[in-house]
């Protein structure tokens, strides 16, 4: 309790977040509220975790950074802060950045190509060798809605679409009906 009152003490106004598995999932929308304020506290707990009395009266809000239990709230401080950090602006070098990252617009990133061209005989998706900056911006918006689909498509749900979106996930739709329909006849 007094390193909160202390803490609260140097940084008048600040949110204290305790981090708990009891909390708000920490997401990126939370990470957004968090980066508006000047300041925040974050309490980590050991073990059993804080007294009751001293989170009923001294802490604003829980946060879990998932479903799981940690041995300290440490960890969890760090990926806050992570987090967090990366979305003040000229953290990163180009404020682009954090925007383009993945769930930055509810979606997965969409797959990363390097050097080389050719890498143990799978290449590089054409488009991205284009130069057509409009067609790699398609290609690029294709794949992560194609990501989030595979690979956590409850992400859908809350997604930032729009119309393009909604059009390219109907023509999958329509596609894998498809494909089901020519292997239910040979069943």
């Amino acid at each position: 309790a007094g390193a909160i009152r202390h803490a609260k003490r140097q940084s008048a106004g600040a949110p204290v977040m305790l981090l708990s598995p009891q909390g708000r999932l920490l997401d990126q929308a939370v990470a957004e509220q968090l980066v508006r304020h000047d300041r925040v506290i974050l309490v980590c707990g050991r073990y059993e975790g804080i007294d009751e009395r001293v989170c009923r009266q001294m802490v604003d809000q829980e946060l879990s950074i998932g479903n799981y239990v940690l041995s300290g709230g440490e960890l969890a401080a760090m990926v806050v802060m992570d987090v967090v950090c990366r979305l003040i602006p000229g953290a990163l070098g180009n404020n682009q950045s954090a925007r383009e990252d993945s769930l930055a617009s509810g979606l997965l990133k969409y797959p990363q190509y390097t050097r080389p061209r050719d890498f143990e005989q799978a290449g590089v998706p054409e488009v991205l060798l284009s130069g057509d900056h409009a067609a790699i911006r398609r290609w690029r918006r294709r794949a992560s809605i194609v990501q989030t689909l595979l690979k956590r498509p409850e992400l859908l749900d809350t997604a930032e679409l729009d119309a393009n979106d909604v059009a390219f996930l109907k023509k999958l739709q329509a596609d894998v009906q498809t494909i089901i329909d020519r292997h239910s006849e040979t069943l």
